[in-house]
């Protein structure tokens, strides 16, 4: 199962790429530019989880941000102690507040990263360029958004 999601992420990342990089005609492909990607993992996990995937987009020319929610991975606070949702994903916002204005990234988001990154695009959509749903949660436009999910109301 655990090989079938990774290769599920990388298959993800390489259809973005090929949609969005290379060139359409017979010749060769345009020079793949760096993206700058940020994965987001899943409830019970840690940017740990990437290890495998992140020297995978480095070796391909790319930046990679595998980040720690709150109370995950090396982050040293305890779940017991976040009020809220928004707590969680604060290292996210912090990050996506951090970027310089003219800097784009794709989010890639798995499992309960899926919510962490559509309140990045909510957010900051002029800093993403793309988003990655991998078996990851995505509010529809039939229920609510995830500020309203994400509040301390």
């Amino acid at each position: 199962m655990k090989k079938e999601r990774k290769l599920f992420i990388l298959l993800s990342i390489s259809i973005y790429l090929n949609c969005t990089v290379l060139g359409t005609s017979s010749e060769s492909p345009m020079p793949i530019p760096g993206k700058h990607f940020v994965l987001v993992h899943g409830l019970c996990h840690g940017a740990w989880s990437r290890y495998k995937v992140v020297p995978l987009l480095k070796s391909a020319g790319h930046n990679v941000t595998a980040i720690d929610l709150a109370a995950s991975g090396v982050d040293p606070q305890q779940a017991i102690t976040l009020r809220s949702v928004s707590d969680y994903f604060r290292p996210l916002t912090e990050l996506m507040a951090a970027l310089p204005s003219h800097e784009k990234v794709i989010l890639v988001g798995h499992s309960l990263g899926g919510l962490a990154i559509s309140q990045a695009m909510e957010r900051f959509p002029e800093q993403i360029s793309a988003a990655v749903f991998v078996t990851a949660l995505m509010p529809g436009a039939a229920g609510p958004g995830p500020q309203r999910l994400c509040s301390r109301e």
